[in-house]
């Protein structure tokens, strides 16, 4: 998070909810939305998590996250696309959340 500074803000949140997600699935605890329902958001906690995993490996490797994320994207790599998507699917899962 220090690398990247702003560009996602309620990341915690996002993960939160991916272990929650992760436990209605693998518990039956029940979640604080349909994930039937909001298919799309399971899809979202997939994608964050793999960013996140991903980009922690990459970055203790020695990337540049940082100027990597400078540099734009031309949303060939799944990186960039979680990059360019990511506040809007943050904005859903925040609606749902209310």
């Amino acid at each position: 998070m220090d690398a990247v500074g702003t560009k996602f803000p309620n990341l915690e949140l996002v993960t939160d909810q991916a272990v929650d997600c992760r436990n209605y699935y693998v518990h039956g605890t029940p979640g604080k939305f349909s994930y039937e329902v909001h298919s799309d958001q399971p899809i979202f906690f997939t994608d964050t998590l793999e960013f996140v995993f991903a980009a922690s490996d990459l970055i203790d490797a020695g990337w540049n996250i940082a100027e990597w994320i400078k540099q734009g994207t031309t949303m060939s790599h799944p990186f960039g696309r979680y990059c360019v998507d990511y506040a809007e699917r943050l904005a859903e899962l925040k609606k749902l959340l209310t």
